[in-house]
């Protein structure tokens, strides 16, 4: 093994590798398309809530379930198979696919993401979240915490002029960090394109 020496990647041929390969598994997530109704969108919102939870798409290492019957209204269960560590930069969680139309409408504004959400157990204290781009103008996963009675956690981020456009925008959410199948509740996903005047 010495002798071999080890192999190593430069880094300018193993970002854009990396880069090319987490595109194609959220491209391949996005294939999967559960049946349910579409979330809410206009000019500067988009809202994931009721029925349209059934939407989300579960990335490598995570699991969704919608729950419509759930007490207080619908429901997604989300929960982790991998860890974050393991998973690195090949996954963007459970996501919310943002349409090309309000993809297109984000570029060069600033944008906030607000989420409820709770932990059914007390040992689930925090989770990670992010809002995933092509190219590296995402904001990478934020740690939120997370209680046993729903709390919205929010995330405000600046889409650079000039983010290329490829269909790929996608809310994340990371369940549990520690992959050990600890579940997290969503009833609801929003992200609203700021006012100049909100975004100062």
């Amino acid at each position: 093994m010495g002798a071999l020496g080890r192999f190593s990647l430069r880094d300018r041929v193993f970002w854009p590798l990396a880069v090319l390969l987490f595109a194609a598994l959220v491209w391949g997530a996005m294939q999967y398309r559960p049946t349910g109704q579409d979330a809410v969108v206009t000019a500067d919102t988009f809202i994931m809530e009721g029925a349209a939870l059934d939407q989300l798409i579960p990335g490598p290492g995570t699991r969704t379930m919608f729950d419509p019957a759930a007490s207080g209204g619908p429901l997604a269960h989300l929960s982790a198979t991998a860890s974050l560590e393991a998973a690195g930069h090949l996954s963007a969680g459970v996501g919310a696919v943002l349409p090309p139309q309000f993809e297109a409408a984000v570029v060069g504004r600033d944008i906030e993401v607000r989420i409820d959400l709770r932990a059914p157990d007390s040992d689930l204290t925090h989770v990670h979240i992010g809002y995933f781009v092509v190219g590296d103008a995402d904001t990478g996963w934020r740690q939120v915490e997370v209680d046993t009675v729903f709390r919205t956690v929010t995330l405000r981020h600046h889409i650079p002029a000039g983010t290329p456009l490829g269909g790929l925008d996608w809310v994340g959410i990371w369940p549990d960090e520690d992959g050990a199948g600890r579940p997290l509740l969503v009833r609801r996903i929003e992200v609203r394109i700021l006012s100049e005047d909100a975004a100062g």
